[in-house]
């Protein structure tokens, strides 16, 4: 097993692949998802202390490789089985990368604003994309957890070519006890005026043409169903909807639960929307 990996390792490589240690590790856990994680990370760390790794990667000098490349294919449904190697994969409710990696590109944006940070997915993508395209996105990010409120915190003092919102869920993933926190609010009427507000705020801080980009999911409660991008649909001084993307939902908590014998109504939620406006040039 442990010359099995470090070939497959070097095969990663030598085949114009990930050439990123944590790229690596998805890739060939990817291929060998029956072996254990921390045999492909014990045999990572073995190699990248000795030079055959070293060499390999020293020879492909900047270390491009696909996962940075331009998804021309984009269309209004997607689906990312592996979440890749952005942000900190403990936190609930953290997003796949690949979703604002494809946007940023397509959008040619340079600059970001995340204003919920989470697990710093959008952060860890921005900074792939200027290391391994030799690009220069200015990113800014934000997060309550931080001491920054969405709702009355300072916003910054420049505009973006692309706001990628991210916001918590209605009584979802409840992040805190803090009356602040969209996910803590008691009733959806609060959610959603909260989610207004929210939009609306960081709508000024958009270049004209710049995206804005929403990803939010639905919500079932008590046997309710609520499609919580209804709110952003209704809501005014947005700009223009552009998009409509639907992201397919993997390795959720809720895949364990049986709900087809407590009622058939109860079909299980696997998607998001990101809803994509744009802001109008004057």
């Amino acid at each position: 097993m442990q010359e099995t990996i470090k070939t497959l390792i070097l095969e990663c490589v030598g085949q114009n692949g990930p050439s990123h240690i944590r790229e690596i590790h998805l890739k060939v856990t990817e291929f060998r998802p029956e072996v254990p994680q921390h045999t492909v990370r014990a045999r990572l760390s073995e190699m990248s202390r000795g030079k055959d790794l070293d060499e390999k990667l020293a020879s492909y000098g900047s270390g491009f490789y696909g996962l940075y490349s331009e998804n021309r294919d984009l269309c209004s449904v997607v689906s990312y089985p592996q979440r890749g190697p952005w942000g900190d994969f403990r936190y609930r409710g953290n997003c796949s990368g690949h979703l604002v990696k494809d946007l940023i590109l397509r959008f040619n944006c340079k600059s970001v604003f995340d204003p919920a940070e989470g697990g710093g997915t959008v952060r860890d993508v921005v900074d792939g994309i200027n290391r391994y395209l030799h690009k220069a996105v200015h990113y800014e990010g934000r997060d309550l957890k931080k001491g920054w409120d969405i709702l009355t915190g300072e916003l910054p003092d420049r505009q973006f070519d692309l706001v990628w919102y991210h916001p918590p869920y209605w009584d979802v993933i409840r992040y805190s006890d803090d009356v602040k926190d969209l996910s803590n609010c008691d009733t959806l009427a609060d959610f959603e005026s909260g989610l207004k507000d929210s939009v609306r705020r960081l709508y000024r801080i958009i270049n004209p043409g710049g995206v804005l980009a929403v990803l939010i999911g639905d919500k079932r409660k008590g046997g309710k169903y609520y499609p919580l991008l209804r709110t952003l649909l209704m809501t005014q001084t947005m700009g223009e909807l552009k998009a409509i993307i639907i992201k397919v939902q993997h390795h959720c908590r809720s895949d364990r639960n049986d709900y087809r014998s407590r009622n058939p109504f109860l079909i299980p939620i696997r998607h998001e929307y990101c809803l994509v406006f744009e802001k109008q040039r004057r």
